[in-house]
């Protein structure tokens, strides 16, 4: 269906097109008359800015892009809700597209962008993206992208993230305070950096407090994989388990609901902890303790930093980790 242009509206109404272009704006020459007039024909017509064709009047398209491997889990959607916040309070719009956790559908995206008017990106890589050579291309056509959540450490994107590894430590650390030391411990895919860093946490948190660590009390999860049976024979293997640590939301669905399978209470039979969005941890009983990683503080403070870079303001460090407080409800 052929797309209604301004030329269309002045054809049928016997205005000239500068005319109608004002009245759509409200210029004050036009009569509010003819304003009103002209805005009920486009409306009917089914008029809609071109907004290509006003970012290359304006130099600004006022349209950022947004990039996300799913937005079905607790965490994701609440970084949309952050960055439509961020964005709007900026009198901007976001178009959002799923890669799927797809590289190839990735890199396909980011074309899209480059041929869409966008004047920044914000991104969360996909599990399957081994480095961020794709991004350069933004970057020759000088269009400012911030990671979000995953991260690699060799990047020199700006990325807004919790810090992996000090907010583990600190949660495995806290587990061991109140008397654990068989601690297991879950985590996601393998090729996310930030599955790495937080099972390094983990890792580091037995050192520290020097009690003795068993590579058979740790998983890593690949895409894919059923979560609930890799759990249920990690808890085979180590029934003398006191404690589990999850790394994310996705991962705390999964082991309450093999714990609730097995008839195993919490905290009495075995505690359990998780990084959380701090929504998840609510839904269950009892409320599960975690560390708090906001998915709409990711999403508002990623967006605040792509509309500085936006506006030419310079990137103060390669990160900027937000605070993931500690929320003991009693679960461990």
């Amino acid at each position: 269906m052929k797309r209604t242009t301004i030329k269309d509206i002045a054809k049928l109404t016997g205005l000239s097109i500068s005319t109608i272009s004002r009245a759509l704006k409200g210029h004050p020459d036009i009569s509010k008359a003819t304003q009103e007039k002209v805005r009920e024909v486009a409306e009917a017509m089914g008029y809609k800015p071109n907004l290509g064709a006003r970012s290359l009047r304006t130099q600004s398209s006022k349209l950022i892009g947004v990039i996300l491997p799913k937005a079905d889990t607790f965490f994701f959607p609440e970084v949309l809700e952050g960055i439509s916040e961020v964005v709007g309070r900026n009198g901007y719009s976001f178009i959002f597209l799923q890669s799927e956790n797809s590289f190839k559908k990735e890199e396909e995206l980011l074309d899209l962008c480059l041929q869409m008017p966008v004047e920044g990106i914000l991104i969360s890589l996909s599990v399957e993206t081994e480095n961020v050579v794709h991004l350069q291309k933004l970057r020759s056509n000088n269009i400012p992208v911030v990671l979000i959540d995953r991260l690699f450490t060799n990047s020199t994107f700006p990325c807004v993230n919790i810090n992996d590894t000090a907010v583990s430590f600190s949660a495995v650390d806290f587990l061991i305070k109140k008397g654990h030391q068989r601690i297991l411990g879950i985590f996601d895919d393998p090729r996310l950096e930030m599955s790495n860093l937080r099972e390094k946490g983990y890792r580091d948190a037995f050192k520290a407090n020097r009690i003795s660590f068993h590579e058979k009390w740790v998983v890593k999860i690949p895409e894919g994989r059923n979560i609930d049976q890799v759990v249920a024979q990690l808890l085979e293997a180590n029934k003398g388990a006191t404690a589990i640590f999850t790394m994310s939301d996705k991962m705390l669905v999964q082991v309450y609901h093999v714990l609730a399978n097995q008839g195993l209470s919490i905290p009495d039979d075995i505690a359990l902890m998780s990084i959380s969005d701090g929504k998840a941890p609510y839904y269950f009983y009892p409320n599960i303790t975690h560390m708090r990683h906001s998915g709409a503080e990711v999403g508002s403070t990623s967006a605040t930093l792509l509309f500085n870079c936006i506006n030419g303001s310079s990137f103060d460090g390669h990160y900027h980790y937000i605070q993931a407080p500690l929320y003991d409800l009693g679960s461990v």
